[in-house]
Formats: structure tokens, C-alpha cells, sequence
């Protein structure tokens, strides 16, 4: 039973947003000048907390220095300041290494504007080496990101990794071994990458739904594909253009595709040089393209893919594509990939060195002909050879019956269209006041649990003090079989707002409160627990905060560790085996990771419908929501019994299969997947609110899946649970593939056992059913 509530206010909360109200005003903290300045970071026993520290407490203008050796780290490194540079003493000199990565997905992680980083290597990370999202102003500057174990499906996906970013500068860097892309550019907006070079990846360099971007003065060689241009459907960004491709270098990209199966770049032919798929208005001038065994450039429809989309805004043909000044030379000899193997049954031999295939967009045609600005203009290429393999009839049945009609008359195509507009990129803007009001919050923070006076005595019973709300949600966030104590604090008199859709508006001073920790024996609650961390979110006069606290070995008080941290945990499971468990704490950037909306932190799991439940707060079984309007600390609310509910992921009392599937889906990972998440660049919306099947996976292909695509070509595949790559990563405790990749080592049996008969439910035309 938990104590009779009042709303006294806590003294340390008071005190706490005084302080930090007067440090947003003031500029002051209290351990440093908040003047930049430049850290040296050396290597150590604690380097992976001690390095997250330090990207936590930087501030605008900071420059994080790393000396000459061999860094070694065990999980991501996260970035969320702006104007930040991370500097190195050069790529073969400052090494940053990942290698047995356990943790995180990405390497290094940055959400920041104006964010550098120079002069250093990233290599072996289990997923992506450096993603920065939603950035405006980023710049790669001699940088090398590599998988020392060659080519192999097992690799990350991508190298550096920009996306839905602006003002990009990638120059003089270096990335070899990706199974995807080594440099990588998606859904951007002006974008130059320049004298870098790219080798023994899938793709060399990939620009794709990106608008306004040059690529010059580049080495793309032994990769599969040497450049790649792409447009694919279900993004938030579409439909890029305005690309330029010169004065490059590619050659001998000869590599067998080692993309893991599923991924959209795994249907890159071997021996690719150039290739243009679905994006309009690219211009390639001014390259040597020679000895790529397939073709030295190709151009072609996002349907040669045979793929299924549904998104009525995307666009699969490519147009307004200008091929002119470029010296070409060997090639075609040895066709690869299936799509290779059959132009080869159907060309010349060598296989010509531009080739197309005819495929143009009816809807746009002109009294029966495509309008000249949305065609192929191809000019003064030296004595190159073309072929318009006719994609439309390229099937073996067609050819075997005489219908594949291939032709090289290059004079429809013959001409120049107008130069496309250089890619300007703007200085770095101002940094936002809120990456120095974090820091400014996270100095200011108690460094003890204990000093937030949340519990009776020292804590580690959980017992709440007097003005301390405990509470439940209907569905959980899965977090490696925690058990988990939930909190809120008001400051005095307020009281949270009803919202309909969203999280309760929380008044300013309000502290959340969740405590995780393990059973010693799952069989018997009597025998004790382990507390493991405490996470605290405040909200202040700017918005909220959250960080983490690990509680001691003696389990009387936990400490702030901003850097996170790792427990070893070890228990009894419910059938009486031991079971271990490096338990992960997130540090406080992981944190903006998952709870970040619209680029703001947000906390998770308080929204009227999770919370709309019947819970004993001390005076019997009463609803959690009507009790609290009774009590004046919820305002503007409806009876409960007009509030929607949230299904119960595992009582089948509380919703049918689709809304407990989607309710547990929603808690677990549409927080990142939603239009305003840190995944919506996948285009994947996993939250309750989205009824379009294919918005939330049906037949939708992966963009960015790497290993996690399992083999698999769609994220849902209805009625089959093993062809659907979004039960495939539920499965996995693999770093590089698992989903959610933060907040668990462990698959959760019964979860998935609930996705797999909600996907195995689903009929086959869902799809065609919307």
C-alpha cells in the first residue's frame, strides 16, 4: 500500500530550479567558466564515461582533443552540443575503436548544428561509424571510418552518415569496408563531399533523397558501386535532385556485393561504376570511368528493383539526367549480380558503357511523347557505348520469346541540358540556447539521489515520501525483466493538465522518478532485490532534463552518472536458473536519443491513455486518473470512463491482437518511430495513431537496415512473421541489429511471441485494402 498523498513542496526541488533559473540567466554554473575552451582527452581505464562526460558538459565552441594512440570503446558516444568539434592528431594516428562493440548501434552519434570532426579514425563499429542527424552544418575533415576485417556482410552499414542534415562538408576522409555505404549522404539538403575516397564498400559514395549536392575530385574504387544516386519511396524526404557527379575517380569497382540480404543496395550489380536510380536532375561531367566489369554508368527506375511501394508522392523514374565530357574506358567484360547475368543474355559483349533502361512516366507525357527536359541527354563522352536495354521487357520469358528489343541508337538521347547550379554551403548558425542550458542544468543537478528527497529514509525501500505520487502505465517499456518504481512530484499547488493525444502537461518544477532494479529470485519477491539505477527527468522553466543515477553496492544511496555506466547483474529467472545481464545505463545524451520529439526531450509513458488504469495509491483500487482529478493534482481532465485506454500488451481483457500488437509496439519503439522521433528518417511510424499498413511497415522496404534486414526485403510481410524484418530484430540481442537498440541486451520471449501472431493475423492484401 503506498502512503497518503499530499502536495507539500520539496525544499530540493525549490532550491534546485532556483539555481537553475538563475544559471540560464546569468550564464553561470557552478564548476567551470562557460567560456569554450579545449579538453584533452587521454586514454584510461574509464575513457568510455569519462569521454561521454565530457561531450555532456561541453559547451558551443568546445574542442574535444584526443591524442595519438588507440582509443577503445564498448558502447556509442553521444552528441547533443552545437558548435562542437572533436579533433584528433590524424586518421592513422588517433584511432577510435569499437571492436567487440556491446552497446549502441552507431559509434558515434551526433544530433548537434555545427558539429566537426577532424583529423581521426573510427573503425569497427558494430553498426554505423559516425551518424549525425538533423544537423545544420556538419563537416568531416580527414576523417577515416573502416572495418579492419575487409569486406563482410558482417560490417556496419554505413561510414559517415549524415542524414536529414544541411550545409554537409565531407572533405579528405576516408571509408573502406562498409556494407553499405561508405559515405553516405540521405534526405539532405546542400551537401559537398570532396577529395575523399571510398574503397572495398557495397557503395562507394551514396547520395540519396538529397537536394543541391556536388561530389568532386573523389576516389571510388574495389567497391561493388562506385557512386551511387538514389531516390527510394516512404521517406520523409523524397524525391532529391539538383546532384552533381565530376571530376571524379572510378575505377575497378569490382567487389562481389557483400550487403547483408534484404537491403535495397544489395541489388547493385558487381562492377558498378555510376549509378542513377529514380532521382531527377543529375549531372555526370568530367569523370574517368574505366574497368568497372558491369557498366561505367547506368541509369535507371526505382521498378527494375521489382520492390512494392505504396507512396503516392514518390516518383520511380529518373529525369532531366545529363551525361557529357567524361572519358570511359573498359568495363562490361564480366557482368554481375542477377541483374548483370541477364543484360548479359541480351547485349553485346563487352556490355556498353552507359547503360538505361527506357523506363519513362506515361502520366507525363506530351501528345504521346516525354517532354525533352525529363529525358537523358548524353554528349562528347569519347568513344563511349550505349545501350537502352528496354528494363520494361527484360525478363527471361520475353527474351526467350522474342520480345526483348534492346536498342544502341544513342541520337534520341544525343545533346546537353543547361549546367545544374553549384552547391553553396552557409556558415555554421548561432548555436541554440539549449545546448548551454543543459549543461548548465546537468552542473547544477544534485550529485546524490538522497538530496532530491523522494523516498522515505535512504531509498532503498521505495517508499515515496508524502508528496510523491507513485504510479503504473498499462504497457511497459521492456528493459532487460527490470522491475521498475514510477514517480511524480509536483511543486506545490500546481497540478499536471489533461492532454488528449500526448504527454500530461506537467508543470514547471515537476521531477519524474523511475527506479529499475532486479529481483534476487524471481521465484520469491521475499528474498530481496538489487536497485540498479534511478532516472530523474525535471522540468524546468526551458523545458526537461533527464540523467541517471546508479545506486551503490551497500544499495543506500545512488550516485549521478552523467557518463552512464555498466552493471554486472545476476539473478534467479521463474524457473530457477541464473541468469546475467550486463546492464546498461544510459548516459545523459542516450537519453535525448529515445525521448527527443520535434528535437525536444519528452518523457515517455505518461500519456492519458497508458495511464488510464485502476491502481491502488493507499485507499483502495480507484482509476490513476480520476483518482488524481479527485485529489485537484490532475486539471481539465474527463471522466476516466470517456478517456481512451491503452491496451494491456499481455491481457487479452484490455484489447484485441492489433491493439495490444500496436500498443506494446507503440511504448517500445514508437517513441523513435513517429514523424517527429529520432527514427523518423526510416519513415516507419510505429505509433498507436497510424492506421496506414504501410506507414507502419506492411511492405515497406527497409532504408538503412544493414545486418538487421535479416535476409528479409520488407519490414512487414503479412501473414509471415519470418519474412518480416521487424520481428527478426525484436529477436536479436546482436548490438548491430536488436531493436529497440537502447535500453535492452535481451530479447523479451513473450513480446515477440505477440508480434509474431499479430503479423501472422494480418491478411495478405492488407496492403491493397487501405
Amino acid at each position: 500500500m503506498s502512503p497518503r498523498i499530499s502536495i507539500m513542496p520539496s525544499v530540493t526541488v525549490v532550491l534546485f530550479t532556483a539555481v537553475v533559473v538563475w544559471a540560464i540567466l546569468s550564464g553561470a554554473h557552478t564548476d567551470e567558466q562557460s567560456d569554450s575552451d579545449t579538453y584533452v582527452i587521454k586514454p584510461g581505464a574509464n575513457l568510455q564515461y569519462d569521454f561521454q562526460a565530457r561531450l555532456i558538459d561541453a559547451v558551443p565552441g568546445d574542442v574535444i582533443e584526443l591524442g595519438e594512440g588507440t582509443f577503445n570503446f564498448h558502447s556509442e558516444l553521444n552528441v547533443a552540443c552545437d558548435n562542437l568539434t572533436i579533433r584528433g592528431q590524424g586518421p592513422d594516428k588517433t584511432i577510435l575503436s569499437f571492436k567487440g562493440q556491446q552497446a549502441g548501434s552507431e559509434g558515434l552519434t551526433a544530433t548537434g548544428n555545427g558539429f566537426v570532426v577532424e583529423d581521426l579514425a573510427v573503425e569497427d563499429t558494430a553498426g554505423d561509424a559516425i551518424k549525425v542527424l538533423g544537423a545544420d552544418g556538419v563537416v568531416f575533415r580527414r576523417v577515416r571510418v573502416e572495418w579492419t576485417n575487409g569486406p563482410s556482410s558482417e560490417n556496419g552499414a554505413y561510414g559517415l552518415y549524415p542524414v536529414e542534415c544541411r550545409n554537409v562538408l565531407i572533405e579528405e576522409c576516408v571509408a573502406i569496408g562498409a556494407s553499405d555505404a561508405g559515405i553516405y549522404v540521405g534526405q539532405s539538403v546542400d551537401v559537398v563531399v570532396r577529395r575523399s575516397r571510398a574503397e572495398y564498400n557495397v557503395a562507394g559514395i551514396e547520395i540519396e533523397n538529397t537536394r543541391n549536392a556536388d561530389v568532386y575530385e573523389c576516389v571510388a574504387t574495389n567497391n561493388t558501386g562506385g557512386l551511387l544516386v538514389f531516390d527510394l519511396p516512404g521517406l520523409p524526404a523524397g524525391n532529391g535532385g539538383g546532384v552533381r557527379l565530376y571530376n571524379n575517380e572510378v575505377y575497378a569497382n569490382n567487389t562481389p556485393n557483400f550487403a547483408p540480404p534484404g537491403n535495397i543496395v544489395g541489388t547493385v550489380p558487381t562492377g558498378t561504376g555510376v549509378m542513377v536510380m529514380a532521382t531527377d536532375n543529375v549531372e555526370v561531367f568530367d569523370n574517368d570511368l574505366r574497368d568497372n566489369d558491369t557498366c561505367n554508368v547506368s541509369v535507371v527506375s526505382y521498378l527494375v528493383t521489382e520492390r512494392k511501394f505504396k507512396d503516392p508522392t514518390y516518383d520511380p523514374y529518373p529525369e532531366g539526367i545529363s551525361i557529357h565530357d567524361n572519358r570511359m574506358s573498359g568495363g562490361g567484360t564480366m557482368p554481375g549480380g542477377q541483374f548483370g547475368l541477364l543484360l548479359g543474355q541480351v547485349l553485346v559483349s563487352p556490355l556498353p558503357d552507359i547503360l538505361y533502361d527506357g523506363l519513362t512516366d506515361p502520366r507525363k507525357y506530351v501528345d504521346g511523347e516525354l517532354p525533352a527536359e525529363l529525358g537523358l541527354r548524353i554528349a562528347d563522352n569519347g568513344e563511349a557505348t550505349f545501350a537502352n536495354f528496354d528494363a520494361a521487357h527484360l525478363s527471361m520469358e520475353d527474351i526467350l520469346r522474342g520480345r526483348h528489343k534492346p536498342t544502341y541508337d544513342l541520337a534520341p538521347h544525343r545533346g546537353r541540358y543547361d549546367p545544374l547550379p553549384k552547391a553553396e554551403l552557409a556558415a555554421f548558425p548561432d548555436p541554440a540556447d539549449g545546448s548551454s542550458i543543459a549543461v548548465q542544468v546537468y552542473r547544477s543537478v544534485p550529485k546524490k539521489l538522497s538530496e532530491w528527497e523522494l523516498f522515505e529514509g535512504n531509498g532503498s525501500t521505495q517508499v515515496p515520501r508524502e508528496q510523491v505520487l507513485p504510479y503504473t502505465v498499462n504497457t511497459p517499456l521492456f528493459s532487460d525483466h527490470t522491475s521498475k518504481y514510477r514517480f511524480i512530484q509536483l511543486p506545490d499547488g500546481a497540478a499536471m493538465n489533461y492532454m488528449e493525444d500526448e504527454v500530461l502537461d506537467f508543470p514547471e518544477g515537476t521531477v519524474i522518478a523511475k527506479t529499475f532494479s532486479y529481483p534476487l529470485d524471481m521465484r520469491d519477491p521475499a528474498k530481496g532485490e538489487r536497485l540498479l539505477e534511478t532516472r530523474i527527468e525535471v522540468m524546468g522553466p526551458e523545458g526537461w532534463h533527464g540523467f541517471s543515477y546508479q545506486w551503490n553496492d551497500e544499495q543506500d544511496e545512488a550516485h549521478l552518472v552523467l557518463g552512464g555506466a555498466s552493471i554486472e547483474a545476476r539473478w534467479v529467472n521463474e524457473e530457477g536458473s541464473e541468469v546475467l545481464n550486463q546492464y546498461e545505463i544510459p548516459n545523459a545524451n542516450q537519453c535525448l536519443t529515445c525521448h527527443s520529439q520535434r528535437g525536444r526531450y519528452e518523457p515517455l509513458g505518461p500519456t492519458s491513455r497508458n495511464l488510464n488504469l485502476a491502481y491502488d495509491h493507499g485507499h483502495g483500487l480507484v482509476n490513476q486518473l480520476q483518482d488524481w482529478a479527485d485529489r485537484g493534482v490532475l486539471a481539465h481532465a474527463p471522466s476516466h470512463a470517456g478517456i481512451p485506454r491503452l491496451a494491456t500488451w499481455n491481457d487479452p481483457e484490455t484489447g484485441d491482437l492489433d491493439a495490444r500488437a500496436r500498443a506494446w509496439l507503440e511504448v517500445n519503439c514508437g517513441h523513435c518511430h513517429n514523424p517527429v522521433g529520432t527514427a523518423r528518417t526510416s519513415g516507419l511510424d510505429l505509433s498507436v495513431a497510424q492506421r496506414k499498413p504501410a506507414k507502419y511497415g506492411v511492405m515497406k522496404s527497409p532504408v538503412a537496415a544493414g545486418r538487421g534486414s535479416g535476409g528479409r526485403e520488407y519490414d512487414i510481410v503479412p501473414g509471415k512473421p519470418d519474412e518480416s524484418i521487424l520481428l527478426f530484430r525484436l529477436e536479436s540481442e546482436q548490438p548491430s541489429i536488436r531493436m529497440p537498440s537502447l535500453g535492452r541486451n535481451m530479447a523479451h520471449p513473450e513480446s515477440i511471441e505477440l508480434i509474431r501472431e499479430w503479423i501472422a493475423s494480418m491478411p495478405e492484401d492488407l496492403l491493397d485494402r487501405e
